[in-house]
């Protein structure tokens, strides 16, 4: 009986080829690309995966648009960022894609930073001042905090100052506290991170020693005087606690 040496009944590989791994096409980067530069404010998850693929009619008519990509779209929003972030290397973009939160948008990277520091601290310069500066650090550090902490911590009255950090929407209203006159407790936004380039509050620097731990925090004030300054009037808005 004569034997074969190397004889192979099937031809290999015995298993089916590989699927390759579902690619985002260009015009989906380019897309992405357009969404968080023109944003004002962080884009989220959700909403970039609204976009690049919105739901599209069923039916065939010639004026519906093309049906999504099934293979991309198996992909996560962040699956989508972390291509987009190679296609802008390749580009060679003096951009940097950064992650606010849950949310992303596009900023300039680190190689212009020092070209652009002089336009930077203008537009900060004009919208912040050293007061503002320190009312919002109590907060950011301190939050959930009364303004009556506030002022006993300053020495002197913080209304004007919380109410300009309100309008730039870099501090909010997290809701009312359980003491008379039911005053406003205030904290940090994401537009904070945002202006700050923080991912989250534990960013901060030096977070772990200068923010007042509960058994180490000065007793909040709650004594008639101050918490009638922080009574609010029927309207809820911030305008009501006046000085």
């Amino acid at each position: 009986m004569a034997i074969c040496l190397g004889f192979q009944p099937y031809p290999l590989p015995l298993s089916p080829t590989a699927p390759t791994e579902p690619t985002v096409s260009h015009e989906k980067l380019r897309l992405l690309f357009a969404l968080l530069f023109s944003s004002p404010d962080p884009v989220s998850q959700d909403r970039i995966r609204e976009v690049l693929y919105a739901l599209v009619p069923e039916t065939g008519t010639p004026d519906s648009p093309p049906a999504p990509e099934p293979d991309a779209e198996q992909l996560s929003p962040r699956q989508h960022i972390e291509a987009l972030e190679i296609w802008m290397t390749e580009r060679d973009l003096p951009l940097v894609v950064q992650r606010v939160g849950k949310a992303f948008r596009i900023l300039t990277n680190e190689e212009v930073a020092e070209d652009l520091s002089s336009v930077r601290k203008k537009v900060h310069a004009e919208k912040l001042g050293p007061a503002a500066l320190e009312v919002l650090a109590l907060v950011a550090y301190r939050q959930p905090l009364l303004k009556a902490d506030i002022d006993a911590i300053r020495g002197v009255k913080s209304g004007p100052h919380l109410r300009h950090l309100l309008d730039l929407r870099v501090i909010r209203i997290l809701g009312r506290a359980e003491l008379p006159g039911r005053p406003f407790l205030y904290g940090t936004t994401r537009e904070f991170l945002d202006r700050f380039g923080l991912k989250d509050l534990k960013d901060l620097p030096e977070a772990g020693r200068l923010s007042s731990p509960a058994e180490a925090a000065p007793a909040p004030t709650t004594t008639p005087d101050v918490v009638s300054q922080e009574s609010p009037t029927p309207d809820p808005a911030p305008e009501a606690e006046t000085e």
